[in-house]
């Protein structure tokens, strides 16, 4: 049995023409993905709050910091944020501010990311604006 020699196409030939027809709509998966990436990085910036400004500090440099005011960024993807109440070599122990449920909370050492040490939050003298005279 002869096959019609206007209907036979190479394996080539069919990969080639397979390819062609699939290139466009790899494009556009790449740009699509490509786009919704950007997006997502633009919301995520968003998103996340302002950071206070601070001094970015060692574990080892917390020891003389008790009571001060400190962020934890853990490698869990976590900041947490309170007073330094006890320094240890294994955990840091931290009273979270009574608007965040007022807890202690234990940290281990080797779960701490960064540390940044805060700085005391500004107080307004209560004679600010006003002078010693009475009013007549």
């Amino acid at each position: 049995m002869k096959s019609n020699p206007k209907f036979r196409i190479s394996p080539i030939a069919a990969l080639t023409l397979a390819a062609l027809c699939l290139a466009p709509v790899a494009y556009a998966a790449q740009v699509h993905t490509a786009a919704s990436t950007t997006q997502l990085v633009a919301k995520k910036k968003i998103a996340e709050p302002a950071r206070p400004a601070g001094e970015v500090v060692e574990y080892a440099d917390l020891e003389h910091r008790v009571g001060q005011d400190i962020e934890i960024e853990t490698k869990l993807n976590t900041v947490r944020r309170g007073t330094l109440m006890k320094y240890t070599q294994p955990a840091l122990t931290l009273k979270i501010s009574p608007e965040a449920s007022g807890y202690e909370l234990t940290v281990p050492r080797e779960t701490i990311k960064t540390i940044t040490v805060l700085p005391p939050p500004a107080t307004q003298d209560k004679d600010e604006g006003k002078s010693g005279a009475k009013k007549n």
